[in-house]
């Protein structure tokens, strides 16, 4: 029973389908309690639909609730592409009818408030009971830290980091700028969705400007003073956009350089940090982040802005028989990216599997690939596997791989093929 466990656990943290799940877990790990436990989950993202549908295979008898408010989830992995009309944007968005057929019941309908004495979750229409509450509501935006910044002017200046309508704004921005424009994008140097992120944008933004706009430039004012996965970055943007030349349709200004933008000055579309002030016809602003206000707003969060929780459950270290996954959870050294909320998701399904079926909780191992598009036939991806370490909560890297500098251009033209591969997987995991 151990051994099966353990197992169980390496195929969660590693993706696992359901059909292989179910092989892997067998009859001696389904739900074996006769009682009527009830699961809510707060959050349809790729942590909530992917958490939901995997207790579900573990424990037939569980009732589960998802509550999320869209009827629709509109996910962000990829969005770069649709940015530059590589993607439809249907290939994006995904509805709950798999879930719902699986038995899960889902509410579209806001959460309010987690009311720890009733132990239920009241919505602005109802309220659902729960023996345990997943929390996968996902980020907000802090946009009060630069100067002249505020939540109205993120429609003039989109972060297009969340939801259809801000990534529709700066596609279509993109698109009506004039040849020989200026972009200017920046982003924090504190914990966000996915830390590669804005620099694969950049990619595909400079694959977009050399084919239908050659004079136009992108300036990236950065807060950090370096970036996940720099080294590839840089060497895929000098192949394919002539990086570190004149010719070059991107320039990088890190923080040791003065890239730290300080101030937004909207009627003169300038932004301003220490290496000058600069002028954009486009002004792309990926504000810092901080745990979905539905989470700051029940006491979840510490004063990070992010909800602490334990590694090993993934319960807060705020409110018992709450747990909280994805984004929103500050779980010490795993990043906030899709994948590792879907591995979070399944950890924390056979965690409630265990705690209801009153069985030791396993030490989880966690992993996350990531894998950027820097141009239509050109990919790199990192991989990192993490084991929770006990005694001082946090998660321990065990070993990391990331694709060489010296690869072969098969390798880059495969990796591409790879990333679609993986994104189809998370999206049948979650969402069918």
């Amino acid at each position: 029973m151990l051994d099966e466990r353990r197992t169980l656990l390496k195929w969660l943290a590693t993706g696992a389908g359901f059909a292989a799940l179910d092989a892997v877990a067998g009859p001696a790990l389904k739900f074996a309690s006769t009682e009527r436990f009830k699961v809510v989950v707060i959050g349809g993202g790729f942590a909530g639909a992917t958490f939901a549908r995997t207790l579900r295979h573990l424990a037939p008898n569980v009732n589960i609730t998802l509550i999320e408010e869209n009827p629709k989830y509109h996910c962000g992995p990829l969005g770069a592409e649709c940015l530059v009309d590589k993607r439809d944007e249907k290939t994006l968005t995904f509805d709950y009818a798999k879930l719902a057929a699986e038995g899960i019941t889902v509410v579209h309908d806001r959460a309010t408030k987690i009311n720890t004495e009733k132990k239920c979750v009241e919505t602005r229409h109802s309220s659902y009971d729960y023996d345990r509450c997943v929390v996968a509501a996902g980020i907000s935006f802090d946009f009060e830290h630069i100067k002249g910044h505020s939540r109205e002017l993120a429609n003039v200046f989109p972060h297009a980091w969340k939801g259809a309508e801000q990534l529709n704004i700066l596609k279509e921005q993109l698109h009506e700028m004039p040849d020989g424009g200026t972009i200017l994008m920046t982003a924090p140097n504190t914990e966000y969705r996915c830390p590669p992120g804005p620099y694969e944008r950049v990619s595909q933004i400079a694959e977009y400007l050399k084919s239908h706009k050659p004079n136009s430039k992108l300036i990236f004012l950065d807060s950090k003073e370096r970036f996940p996965k720099q080294a590839q970055f840089e060497l895929a943007w000098t192949k394919l956009y002539g990086y570190g030349t004149e010719q070059s349709n991107i320039q990088w200004i890190g923080a040791k350089q003065g890239g730290t933008v300080t101030e937004l000055r909207a009627d003169t579309r300038e932004l301003v940090c220490a290496a000058g002030t600069f002028k954009g016809d486009v002004i792309n602003i990926i504000p810092r982040q901080k745990a979905d206000l539905f989470a700051a707003a029940n006491g979840l969060t510490g004063e990070n802005g992010w909800c602490p929780v334990n590694t090993q459950t993934l319960e807060s270290l705020k409110i018992t028989n709450v747990h909280v996954i994805g984004d929103a959870a500050d779980a010490h050294s795993l990043p906030k990216s899709a994948f590792a909320a879907t591995c979070q998701a399944r950890v924390c399904a056979l965690v409630i599997h265990s705690i209801l079926n009153k069985q030791p909780v396993m030490t989880p191992e966690y992993m996350n690939v990531c894998f950027s598009l820097c141009g239509t036939h050109y990919a790199i991806s990192v991989s990192v596997n993490y084991r929770q370490n006990p005694d001082s909560n946090k998660i321990d890297t065990i070993s990391a791989n990331i694709t060489p500098l010296d690869s072969p251009e098969e390798q880059y033209i495969s990796e591409v093929q790879s990333a679609y591969a993986l994104f189809d997987s998370m999206v049948t995991g979650a969402f069918g």
